[in-house]
């Protein structure tokens, strides 16, 4: 096969999935998805136990044990301990097998019970320079905060195992499913009556609020149940369990946060999202730009609009030095912002300037979004 034939089924592939991911888009319009894929119920979220714990079983690369240091201590109390053997500091002092690590475990937002597993992410405290091949020894892990005067600081789980370390630092680690659950987190969303819908931060505004609590009411409605939904603030939206619903509260929350939400009805800003670490630029459809020119090193980007007309003495010049970019219709005083982005990537600009572009224009007032760098 040609490579101008190849290039060519290439791009027939790509118009392919391009008009299926349109027609999956458009099939969608109607109905964008429930109500939990836009708001998350308070008191359902996600925990972080933390602890300290000592690995054995490194070669020569763990903490040093001099001037009896806390993994010396460590050490000497985990002798005592586990085999009975009393050592004194000094003589701990030349071994390198051993470091001090912080003890990660994260819950997750539905709660745990007794006897769950979950991974552990372990980091070293002192001057340890590498942990692997390492074994945490049996740490407790509890709540990073100090519990009220009178109530016993209890561990919620217990950490142990091999550890796995970072390729690219092996400081840390992880150890699957290296935390077993001594008691459960329970996670309990119910305030009296009531529960708070909180709006994922990427959809919150007024105008969101407001259409989701005018939905919720709506949809309750249908069962006879009025005015159970109102707007806290543009991120939090307070629901009324009816009274004759508070027995099967669980199957109320369900059918709730399964409500179908039409997809004009989340109203969000148009954005641009900037993630810098893979080099990606996401753009919303809608965002647009009004006619400006940019300059960037030897890169120039003019709009122009309406699209000139070349003539014998102004013809249009195409070099890679500047993209001319019009509005395709005549009177039109704005353009999309992918246009842009599109000439920019056909020239060959380094993502760097690309977003230096989109930053010169949302700081002169041209480009109708909000930037959003991650």
């Amino acid at each position: 096969m040609s490579v101008t034939l190849a290039r060519f089924t290439a791009n027939l592939a790509l118009l392919a999935l391009f008009a299926l991911l349109v027609g999956a888009f458009s099939a969608r319009t109607a109905q964008a998805g429930e109500l939990q894929e836009y708001c998350r119920l308070r008191g359902l979220e996600s925990n972080q136990f933390e602890g300290i714990g000592l690995v054995t079983g490194l070669e020569d690369s763990g903490d040093s044990m001099k001037d009896g240091s806390p993994a010396a201590q460590s050490l000497a109390g985990l002798l005592s301990k586990e085999l009975n053997i009393r050592s004194d500091l000094k003589s701990l002092s030349k071994i390198k097998s051993a470091a001090l690590v912080s003890v990660t475990v994260d819950i997750p937002s539905t709660g745990a019970r007794s006897g769950d597993r979950f991974d552990v992410r372990v980091s070293a405290v002192g001057s340890a320079s590498s942990l692997s091949r390492g074994r945490l020894h049996a740490s407790p892990v509890k709540i990073p905060f100090e519990p009220r005067a009178g109530v016993a600081w209890l561990p919620y789980a217990v950490a142990s195992g091999t550890i796995e370390v970072d390729p690219s630092n092996p400081r840390i680690g992880v150890i699957r499913g290296g935390a077993q659950m001594v008691r459960d987190v329970l996670q309990n969303p119910i305030e009296g009556d009531t529960v708070t819908l909180l709006i994922a931060p990427q959809y919150a505004g007024y105008a969101t609020a407001a259409s989701l609590a005018d939905l919720v009411n709506d949809e309750l409605s249908l069962s006879g149940y009025s005015d159970c939904a109102r707007v806290i603030d543009q991120g939090a939206i307070l629901v009324r369990i009816p009274q004759n619903a508070l027995a099967e509260a669980n199957a109320f929350l369900a059918r709730l946060m399964t409500f179908a939400v039409p997809g004009d009805l989340v109203r969000t800003p148009a954005r641009v999202v900037i993630d810098r670490a893979n080099e990606v630029i996401t753009i919303d459809d809608r965002v647009e730009f009004r006619p400006s020119a940019v300059t960037a090193g030897t890169l120039r980007i003019t709009t122009i609009s309406p699209e000139p007309q070349p003539t014998a003495d102004a013809p249009l010049a195409d070099t890679i030095a500047w993209a001319g970019i019009a509005t395709s219709e005549a009177g039109r005083t704005s353009m999309k912002l992918r246009a842009l982005l599109d000439a920019l990537i056909e020239l060959d600009v380094p993502f760097s300037t690309q977003v230096a572009v989109l930053r010169s224009l949302k700081t002169q007032g041209a480009m109708k979004a909000e930037i959003i760098e991650q």
